[in-house]
């Protein structure tokens, strides 16, 4: 197989971040727990469900009831279903490219089906899509990158991987690949590639455009002969 891209979804594909992260603060709140969707944004974004209920335990010393994580699923899920668009010109990358890509998220499957399906992305992916709940260990665990490029018959040291958050970018270094920043979505706050080129990305991609030129350009290194 020729170059594997993978995509993170949230905050890559979709611009979900802020709606999943009010949705905590307004769930959150209903334990007395006051944060503003920003606050929810920095805590959690990247982060499985395990490492996000463990975040609210070790910050406010909470152990967020066995219902939580449903009560969350459904009430994202159905904020998506009325306002969930596709990160801008996101849609435009992914028809330009001539190369293998999947996805690879720490989202349930569920919430990435619906995630792809509201906002006309599925298409692009078909099958080849990849969650946390495969794996033992989510991102930053590099886990979820061995087993999709497995799946897929790829090499994870020449495949490239594209993510918003530290989680996703500090375990496709692990995994050996190639990571890339992206910072278009409606979450990224100031010093945000800062953290992400910190975290090991080699390059950041600000918008669409910025990053179909840097995808074009590796793929295009990755062909050239030796």
């Amino acid at each position: 197989m020729s170059t594997l891209i993978c995509f993170d979804c949230d905050g890559v594909l979709v611009d979900s971040e802020p709606l999943a992260a009010q949705a905590a603060a307004d769930l959150l709140s209903e334990l007395g727990i006051n944060m503003s969707w920003q606050e929810a944004n920095a805590l959690f974004t990247g982060k499985t469900a395990e490492a996000a209920h463990q975040t609210v335990r070790d910050t406010y010393g909470v152990n967020l009831p066995a219902s939580y994580q449903s009560n969350f699923e459904d009430l994202v899920l159905r904020r998506f279903q009325d306002r969930l668009q596709p990160v801008d010109g996101i849609a435009g990358v992914l028809e330009a490219l001539d190369a293998p890509t999947c996805v690879t998220s720490n989202s349930s499957h569920r919430r990435v089906a619906l995630s792809l399906g509201v906002t006309g992305l599925l298409r692009h992916f078909d099958t080849r899509v990849f969650s946390a709940e495969d794996v033992d260990h989510g991102k930053p665990a590099p886990d979820l990158f061995f087993h999709a490029a497995r799946a897929l018959g790829a090499d994870i040291g020449k495949a490239i991987v594209i993510d918003d958050s530290v989680t996703g970018i500090t375990g496709a270094v692990a995994a050996g690949a190639r990571a890339i920043g992206f910072t278009a979505a409606g979450h990224i706050q100031p010093g945000h590639a800062e953290r992400l080129r910190a975290a090991g990305a080699s390059d950041i991609a600000a918008s669409a455009p910025e990053l179909l030129e840097l995808l074009r350009a590796a793929l295009s290194q990755s062909t050239a002969p030796a």
